[in-house]
C-alpha cells in the first residue's frame, strides 16, 4: 500500500470537511438545511437498505437484533437513520473532522458508535463482529485498486459467517482519472469485482450498474 495516498485521502477529506461538510457528503446541493440534509439520508437508506431487508434479516432475524457497520459515515447523513432500523451500528471515516460533527449530530443516539479510521483498515473492530456492512457514496472515490480491495479483506474479517457487505464503487471505466484522485477514484471492472471477491473469500451474490458510476456490489461472505 503506497502511504502516498492514503495520507492523500486523509488530508483531501479533513480539507473538504472543514470547508464545507454537507456538501461534500451529497453534492446535490452547495448549502443546505440542517432538516433536508438528514431527509436525503433517510431516503438513500429507503432506497439502499430497506430494499434489501430480506437479504441482510435472512428473513428470519428482526433487524433490530443485528450489528451494522456503515464504511464512510461522514457527518452521520444516513447514520441517524440507520440507527432506527439495526440495534447496534458503527460508523468509520477517514476524517477526524467529519467524525467531529457525526459525533455531535448523533449525540442523542445510545446505539451509535463512530471511529476515525486510516482508510484502508478496520485494526479498531473486532473479528466476526458484525451482521452486516454497507458504504454509498463512498468507494467511489478512492483512487486505488489496492485500498479497497483491503477494505474487502477487512469487511470479511469483522463480517459474521452468512453476513452480506453491500457497497457502491465507481464503475465509469472510460473516465480519465491520476492515482492520486480522491474524488473521481478508482473505476473497478465486472472483472476486477469477482478478483476483488475472490480474494478477500467472499461470494458475489448480485452486482448492478456495472459501468456507471453506480456500480452496486452485493458480497456475501460463506457460512
Amino acid at each position: 500500500m503506497d502511504p502516498r495516498i492514503l495520507k492523500k485521502m486523509r488530508s483531501d477529506w479533513e480539507d473538504r470537511a472543514k470547508e464545507n461538510a454537507q456538501y461534500y457528503v451529497q453534492n446535490e446541493r452547495k448549502k443546505w438545511e440542517q432538516r433536508d440534509f438528514f431527509r436525503s439520508g433517510e431516503i438513500n437508506v429507503a432506497n439502499e437498505v430497506m430494499t434489501d431487508m430480506v437479504a441482510i434479516c435472512g428473513g428470519q432475524r428482526s433487524p433490530l437484533d443485528l450489528r451494522m457497520l456503515e464504511i464512510g459515515c461522514g457527518v452521520g447523513r444516513m447514520t441517524r437513520m440507520l440507527s432506527t432500523i439495526f440495534g447496534k451500528v458503527t460508523g468509520v471515516d477517514i476524517s477526524d473532522e467529519m467524525i467531529r460533527q457525526a459525533r455531535a449530530n448523533t449525540s442523542d443516539l445510545s446505539n451509535v458508535d463512530l471511529v476515525v479510521g486510516d482508510g484502508c483498515t478496520l485494526t479498531a473492530l473486532p473479528d466476526a463482529a458484525y451482521d452486516f456492512a454497507f458504504s454509498f457514496i463512498v468507494f467511489q472515490h478512492i483512487p486505488a485498486y489496492p485500498v479497497i480491495a483491503s477494505y474487502c479483506r477487512e469487511v470479511f474479517r469483522v463480517l459474521q459467517p452468512g453476513g452480506l457487505f453491500k457497497f457502491q464503487v465507481q464503475g465509469h471505466t472510460g473516465l480519465r482519472r491520476s492515482e492520486m484522485d480522491t474524488w473521481l477514484g478508482y473505476p473497478v471492472s465486472p472483472t476486477e469485482a469477482e478478483r476483488l471477491a475472490a480474494e478477500s473469500g467472499f461470494a458475489i451474490e448480485r452486482q448492478d450498474g456495472a459501468g456507471t458510476q453506480w456500480y452496486w456490489l452485493w458480497f456475501r461472505k460463506p457460512k
